[in-house]
């Protein structure tokens, strides 16, 4: 006689598979929330990086702003649609064709990514310096504020990760 699985035991295999697979799925897609906030803050954070050792490196002005290469800086605060990082060779802080472009961030879905209504944009200067007041680009996925994050950026160009609990939910995607 060959051994086999009782209707009964193949029953209890099945229920305990469906209650820990439900049971994984709520926790599956709060580290999927989180991964996708990890990465999108790290992307910025290693452009802007980038944008300060290139001003610094390359001994020019270096300005990094929500846009593409078609559109150049939008002067908008959303983040979220993409970025651009260029070499700004005659100060103006609009990417003209002739200048370099340093780097194209792309669109990020589900998420807010938005700067200071007044710092549009972030400027290195040869020093490695950002000129201005200290500035904050914070992002807000469908986690919602508990998980929410903001890169400061200081006037001498420090960049750094902060939390920002405190956001309105409004703020938020849904």
């Amino acid at each position: 006689m060959i051994p086999g699985f009782t209707v009964l035991e193949l029953l209890v295999t099945l229920s305990l598979t469906g209650i820990l697979l439900a049971a994984a799925v709520p926790s599956f897609e709060t580290f999927s929330q989180r991964q996708q906030m990890k990465a999108a803050v790290n992307t910025l954070q290693n452009d802007l990086m980038m944008s300060r050792s290139s001003a610094v490196h390359l001994g020019s002005r270096i300005v990094a702003c929500p846009g593409s290469p078609a559109t150049g800086c939008l002067g908008n605060p959303d983040w979220g649609a993409g970025w651009i990082v260029f070499a700004d060779g005659n100060t103006d802080r609009q990417r003209q064709p002739d200048e370099t472009l340093i780097r194209i961030g792309q669109a990020v879905d589900n998420m807010v990514i938005r700067s200071n209504a007044g710092r549009t944009q972030v400027r290195f200067l040869p020093d490695g310096s950002a000129p201005g007041s200290n500035s904050s680009i914070t992002f807000c996925g469908l986690g919602g504020p508990a998980q929410a994050r903001k890169l400061v950026i200081s006037n001498i160009g420090r960049i750094r990760r902060d939390t920002a609990e405190d956001l309105d939910l409004s703020f938020c995607p849904t």
